[in-house]
Parts: C-alpha cells; structure tokens; sequence
C-alpha cells in the first residue's frame, strides 16, 4: 500500500484530505502543519509520497520541499497550493516538486497522479458507465489498465473510487484479456467483470 504525509497549516485540510486518501486506499502515515514538520515526518516515516502545502507560517512548503530533496533528490512530492500559476515561484520551479497542483483539489487527478509517480502497482476500485448506458459499474483495475480503460471509446465516465487487495492476481488476468478485447470494440468481458451499483 501507497503510504504518503499530509501537510497543511489548515488542519480541516489535513483532515479532510486524510480521510479521502485513506477512502482511496492511500495510508496516511503521518499529518503535519508547517514546512518542518513536513521535513521531520519524511524523515522519520519515508513516505512513498508527500502533499505539501506552499503558503505556511515560519517554515513553508520551500523550506519543506528544498530540505526532503537534499535528503531523497527522487521523491515524490506533490506540491499542493491555493494561490494561482502566478504565485509559483522560479524558486520553487528550480527544486522540481514532482507536481503541482491547485486547491480546490481534484481528488481523482490527486488518486491518479500518486498511483503514476509512486510506482503503484495494487489494483483499485473503479466506477464507470458506457456510452448509451445509464447503468454505473464498477470493476478492479491495476493503474496501467486503468489508463487504457478510461480512454476506451465506449467508456463515457471513469472515476476511482478505492483500492482493493482481494484476489489481485486472477482478477488482474482477467481484466486484461477483457481490455484486449474491448481495444477490438467487444465490451462485453468487460460488464461480466464488473458489477452494477445502481440503475
């Protein structure tokens, strides 16, 4: 499992984004409040990922992000900050943040962009419907499937909705070979591998 650190001075931020992590299955190992905090955390825990606030009192997401790539130059740290493009600094640009994203956070771009930069192979929960369709599915997909299934022409919505670690193996296998054959416009392994959650 993904284990990542949150860090923001607002704690209903900290909260809040905790707990949809942890809906996504994404572990929460540790939460802090100012760029110090962010750098002791990292230290101790080595997350796997790091969502740093940029605009903190005495120590900010700078500090922060300047001080975890003198002590790991390939982590991944996913800057996260409220203010426009403008307020990105040349400073900032310079200590190469693996993203940079903007508040309100999109937390289906935040789930993918994690599973792409850690590296993550465990499959997770995914929610979608076809075109033509007004039912909503779900299925279990790995991240590599996940990115050739949402670009499916007949997919119409694609969203995830949280990990999943039962039956990986024999269920990865399957869905690839019904990935295979909807490249070829044959959905129909597809809806026997997935379950409809309302009509």
């Amino acid at each position: 499992m993904t284990k990542a650190i949150v860090v923001d001075d607002n704690e209903d931020i900290v909260f809040s984004l905790s707990e949809l992590l942890e809906m996504h299955g994404i572990d929460v190992v540790g939460k802090g409040y100012n760029g110090l905090e962010a750098v002791n955390l990292f230290e101790q825990l080595h997350p796997d990922v790091v969502l740093l606030d940029l605009m903190m009192p005495e120590y900010d997401g700078l500090f922060a992000l300047k001080k975890i790539r003198e002590i790991d130059p390939k982590s991944t740290v996913i800057v996260i900050t409220g203010g426009g493009p403008i307020s990105v600094s040349d400073e900032m640009d310079a200590l190469k943040p693996t993203k940079t994203m903007f508040k309100p956070i999109d937390i289906n771009v935040l789930i993918e962009t994690i599973c792409e930069e850690s590296d993550n192979k465990m499959p997770f929960k995914v929610q979608y419907s076809f075109k033509e369709d007004s039912n909503q599915y779900v299925c279990i997909l790995t991240y590599d499937q996940y990115k050739n299934f949402k670009i499916l022409p007949a997919i119409q919505e694609c969203k995830i909705i949280k990990n999943d670690e039962e039956n990986i193996q024999a269920y990865k296998n399957e869905m690839q070979e019904a990935l295979n054959l909807a490249a070829k416009n044959d959905v129909s392994h597809i809806q026997k591998l997935s379950q409809v959650v309302n009509g």
